[in-house]
């Protein structure tokens, strides 16, 4: 178990319409808190615009304290700003999980950090992040729920069955890693380990595998009422990784505003409008000669102020695009 601090030196303390502390949080003994809806949440904040893991305060071992969003829904907000990468903590930071405020409070920079003993046999319990570039790619099969209710539950699951390890074989042939699965839906990612600009032409690459295989399984699975078709969004930029979670599991994956961009812009692919693929502007700046390829496209989503730009294409004109760029 990790070794308790000697004394509270910060505190998170929610606040009332009036700026008056109602319930004040200390922050030692671990060298993570977690917050969130769930009451298995080392903060649990029991409020339907907090996401079930919604941020995370780290402390690190010079005693500094920060705050990271963990992909939540709402926001987190430092001093009225929305935060999207790990935030430094001073005393008296203005905090809000959701529209839930608080207020951090930090008595002494000299203090005494909680660490792990080492004979702790729940060391590899302990959540770790760190901020990386990472390229996102999000995938679906298209018309799912419909297809659900055509050829019923023991047949979806067949489908699920074969069309799972197949995308994991594709994904980990092009170098990537499966962040996970959710149902019909693939969440894949190349880290900064390797050269961005490669790693945004393997999730290309990635992609154009899957939908060709996607659209096999009919050979597979037959009596299929359509051609099974995907959609998908390719987006770049900064994000957490680490080993997070709540209920004591703890899955390693990557949060935060390239992520939840990602997941938005795949939502907007259109295969009877010729879309289908999305890639965020980051993605598009690595790659040459993008204008006559792809089409440029601002959309509106949830969570930004501003449009998005983006650039889209159909497989036939991506597949067209890589053999000239081989």
């Amino acid at each position: 178990m990790p070794i308790p601090a000697e004394k509270t030196s910060a505190t998170l303390n929610l606040i009332d319409d009036k700026g008056g502390v109602t319930k004040s949080i200390p922050l030692f003994g671990a060298t993570t808190f977690r917050i969130g809806r769930a009451e298995s949440n080392d903060i649990p904040l029991g409020y339907s615009w907090v996401s079930r893991q919604h941020a995370m305060v780290q402390v690190e071992t010079n005693g500094a304290y920060n705050i990271i969003d963990l992909g939540s829904s709402n926001g987190t907000f430092v001093n009225g700003k929305r935060i999207y990468t790990p935030v430094r903590l001073r005393s008296g930071d203005m905090i809000k999980i959701g529209r839930t405020p608080l207020v951090f409070l930090q008595e002494d920079e000299e203090i005494t950090i909680a660490v792990l003993s080492e004979d702790d046999p729940d060391e590899k319990t302990v959540a770790f992040v760190n901020k990386v570039t990472v390229t996102v790619l999000i995938c679906d099969i298209h018309g799912f729920t419909h297809l659900s209710e055509e050829i019923g539950d023991s047949r979806i699951s067949d489908l699920l069955q074969i069309w799972s390890p197949m995308v994991s074989d594709i994904v980990r042939n092009h170098d990537g890693i499966v962040d996970k699965f959710l149902g019909d839906a693939v969440m894949a990612m190349w880290t900064e380990g390797q050269d961005v600009g490669r790693n945004i032409l393997q999730a290309l690459k990635t992609v154009l595998e899957i939908s060709k295989a996607t659209g096999n399984l009919n050979e597979k699975i037959p009596d299929l009422p359509a051609k099974l078709e995907i959609g998908a969004a390719i987006n770049t930029g900064e994000a957490v990784m680490g080993n997070m979670g709540v209920d004591g599991q703890r899955d390693f994956t990557v949060v935060g505003d390239s992520v939840n961009v990602a997941f938005r812009l795949e939502s907007l692919t259109d295969t009877a409008g010729g879309i289908d693929l999305i890639m965020g502007e980051e993605t598009a700046a690595h790659l040459a000669d993008v204008e006559n390829h792809f089409t440029a496209r601002k959309y509106d989503i949830k969570g930004k102020e501003e449009e998005i730009q983006t650039y889209n294409c159909s497989f036939a004109q991506l597949k067209h695009y890589l053999a000239l760029n081989e």
